[in-house]
């Protein structure tokens, strides 16, 4: 017998069963397919508000992303790696050859192309509406915001940047956006198919595999270019992207994870209850040396709570062990609840 939706049903005698053995999947009877099909129905539609809010968030994201290449990276010739990195060598080289530049976001639309049918094959089809979106809308707002400029007559403004503020804030822009679109289970395309693929193909980390995919492109600039000082600028614009990404997808936390080792719990517990009016998490643990039994604390606190805990922990136990760490983000009960680290998470898209 098996249990669907709480009823048990009868497989003896049913097509595929086998006795004393392993039970197969037995297909759905007609009204157990019409009632699945009506509770995906309703799911997919309670899916809709935080699926239109996470695309919402990734056409901004996209947008600081095209901006950072059409203010900044473009006019200086600044190369970041990427695939949009080499869309602007492109750029240049197409302006020589063919007396007009082709457009930077035509242009790593197209070289995103077979890296999203490759990444499609290998990573499956799970990451394909939102990877798309992200593709043809960043390279949209790119050549929109290029045609723009100087008709809106701030290209002599831009042209006249410092090469290092605009290595600089370009990686913020950029960096503000692609977080925004990873924190929304989105993607550009470029560099990071190609780090997922390769990642998972190898036993080295996706990051590294960027790391190295951008380099090339930063020694191709360079070499097509023939001025290190622009691929010096790409390696702190790479560098500040990155570092902005991680804030955005990690959040800034104030908050501070400390760990309390003791053997005098019951007077560590009523500091943190009573005297910090906090909760925690109470483990057993012993001593490697010695084996003695000691109580292991856990809390999350603020930075000015952490000055006080340390005080109340002071008198309570002038021996105890403490480590504090810095908590990136922290979720779950009295903090920031799980269920909205990704509101768009749940969408069926």
């Amino acid at each position: 017998m098996a249990e669907i939706n709480g009823e048990r049903r009868r497989d003896r005698g049913r097509p595929g069963h086998r006795p004393g053995g392993r039970l197969p999947l037995l297909p759905f009877s007609p009204e157990e397919l019409k009632l699945k099909r009506q509770q995906w129905t309703i799911r997919s539609r309670e899916a809709l508000p935080s699926m239109a809010r996470a695309y919402a968030i990734m056409a901004l994201g996209c947008l600081l992303m095209a901006a950072g290449y059409s203010f900044f990276m473009i006019p200086q010739k600044i190369a970041p790696g990427g695939v949009y990195g080499i869309a602007t060598v492109l750029h240049y080289a197409s302006g020589e050859l063919l007396g007009r530049s082709l457009p930077t976001g035509a242009l790593g639309l197209v070289l995103n192309i077979p890296l999203f049918f490759w990444g499609l094959r290998a990573l499956g089809a799970r990451f394909v509406a939102r990877t798309l979106f992200g593709m043809i809308l960043a390279s949209v707002f790119m050549d929109v915001l290029s045609y723009l400029i100087p008709r809106a007559g701030w290209e002599a403004v831009i042209l006249g940047l410092d090469p290092m503020l605009a290595s600089l804030f370009g990686g913020l822009a950029i960096g503000t956006g692609l977080g925004l679109v990873f924190r929304n289970m989105g993607s550009t395309g470029g560099t990071d198919i190609i780090g997922q693929i390769l990642g998972t193909k190898t036993n080295t980390s996706v990051g590294v595999w960027m790391m190295v995919v951008d380099a090339v492109v930063v020694l191709l600039a360079a070499f097509y270019f023939r001025n290190l000082n622009l691929s010096l600028y790409a390696v702190v614009t790479i560098f500040v992207t990155g570092r902005v990404i991680d804030s955005v997808l990690e959040g800034r936390s104030h908050s501070r994870a400390v760990t309390i080792v003791t053997e005098r719990g019951e007077s560590i517990r009523e500091a943190i209850v009573f005297g910090l009016d906090k909760t925690g998490t109470l483990l057993e643990g012993h001593g490697l040396y010695r084996g003695q039994r000691k109580n292991v604390f856990l809390c999350v606190v603020n930075r000015k709570q952490l000055i006080q805990l340390e005080q109340l922990v002071a008198k309570a136990d002038p021996a105890a062990f403490l480590v504090v760490s810095k908590a990136h983000e922290v979720l779950g009960e009295g903090f920031r609840p799980l269920k909205d680290r990704l509101p768009g998470a749940t969408a069926g898209i």
